[in-house]
């Protein structure tokens, strides 16, 4: 969730032309290009990221493998893309602040970046809660185990 930086920030895998502009893009093949270059950023330097690009694999692979149904690749794919969008989200944040307050500690700092990072758990706690819901009944049906939920409430209303 924090970037680690050495004493001058490296743009690693970003051409010489791109690390000093200051304009607005002059097109859109440009426009593309920097903002693929920001998905390529945040791969690199941020370890989290990489975590949950490939738990979204897996889970990519577990859904396929279940069979789950259209409207469950609605839920499943909203829960990791909320994640993966809140670490976008929390690289921003801690970038802007680290540019800011530079290497000087200050408790506002600290705050936003926190507060940042706990959005990302947050995230992440939402797609668990998510994906257990969704893959519950698979993961049953494929040991035997059939259960009808809705049934299993409307007897506790009785």
């Amino acid at each position: 969730m924090a970037s680690r930086d050495n004493e001058k920030t490296k743009l690693e895998g970003v051409p010489a032309s791109e690390k000093h502009q200051t304009t607005r893009n002059s097109n859109f093949l440009k426009a593309m290009r920097n903002s693929l270059n920001g998905i390529w950023m945040i791969l690199v330097r941020e370890r989290n990221m990489r975590i949950h690009i490939v738990l979204a694999f897996l889970i990519l692979v577990a859904g396929l493998h279940y069979g789950i149904y259209r409207a469950d690749w609605l839920w499943v794919t909203m829960a990791v893309f909320i994640v993966i969008f809140s670490e976008f989200l929390n690289t921003i944040i801690e970038a802007v602040v680290d540019l800011v307050v530079e290497k000087k500690y200050h408790p506002l700092a600290k705050l936003a970046k926190d507060v940042a990072a706990g959005a990302v758990l947050v995230a992440v706690g939402v797609e668990i809660v998510i994906l257990l819901l969704i893959f519950q009944p698979y993961v049953w049906r494929q040991f035997g185990i059939v259960t009808n939920f809705s049934d299993l409430l409307h007897q506790f209303q009785r």
